[in-house]
């Protein structure tokens, strides 16, 4: 993009930050990102919740743009009303993708009235679900599972806790409609899924609506959508296009 002069980029694995300084000519690899904090005007996280934790209090502190991909981090409330206080207090913005979905400026716009329930199944191959906390910590055999399957029901505050790199799609639909304990999640691991499937149903005063959605996993890394990815970019093209639909 013309309008981008310069992109620093960082990573805790060294190795990782190289690899993108090769891949875009106007990066520039740093040791650390307050070095960098001086001289950009947005910042994003594409990393972990964790990262979101630790650096975004340091970015709108400074009053720069803050864009969060893992998105399941503003499932603590304390961390997102901390952000959204300093981004008004400082007058920066915190832009969140719609990820690997579709219908979130639906439920944004249903939620300006009433709705009734916001629910996501989430369908996904073995390896899309291959090393997630959840999957770990309740000793799921993932090879093992033969047929459609159900491995987890509950809040998306909860799902974003269990699946903190594979479910973020539902803290976005969270903080779009009803919120983090109203918004229901189901995960299921289907061995014949070949694509991350995406079933949101909601209903409210505007009426209802259900999007099937269907994604190729990101061809760097199968536990997202490549969808994902796209619209990270979709959304800096609108910064700096000054053109929000």
């Amino acid at each position: 993009m013309d309008e981008i002069e310069l992109l620093y980029v960082y990573d805790v694995i060294r190795e990782s930050a190289e690899r993108m300084e090769k891949d875009f000519k106007k990066a520039e690899m740093v040791q650390s990102p307050e070095k960098a904090l001086d001289n950009v005007e947005l910042v994003i996280e594409a990393a972990s919740q964790q990262a979101v934790k630790e650096y975004g209090p340091m970015v709108l502190e400074k009053g720069i743009d803050f864009m969060i991909m893992s998105v399941g981090a503003l499932g603590d409330d304390s961390l997102r009303e901390r952000l959204f206080s300093l981004a008004k207090e400082k007058r920066a913005r915190i832009y969140i993708p719609s990820g690997a979905v579709g219908g979130v400026d639906l439920i944004s716009s249903a939620s300006s009235a009433s709705i009734e329930y916001v629910e996501l199944e989430t369908v996904k191959p073995p390896s899309g679900l291959k090393g997630a906390d959840y999957v770990l910590e309740n000793g799921i055999d993932l090879s093992k599972i033969r047929e459609k399957t159900v491995i987890f029901e509950g809040s998306a505050r909860e799902a974003v806790k269990a699946f903190p790199r594979n479910v973020n799609v539902s803290a976005t639909l969270s903080i779009a409609g009803i919120g983090f304990d109203k918004t229901r999640v189901k995960v299921v691991v289907d061995p014949k899924a070949k694509r991350n499937v995406h079933i949101i149903r909601v209903k409210g005063d505007f009426g209802s609506a259900e999007f099937h959605i269907e994604n190729l996993p990101s061809p760097m890394n199968p536990r997202t959508s490549y969808l994902a990815a796209l619209s990270a970019v979709s959304t800096l093209r609108k910064i700096c296009n000054c053109i929000f639909i």
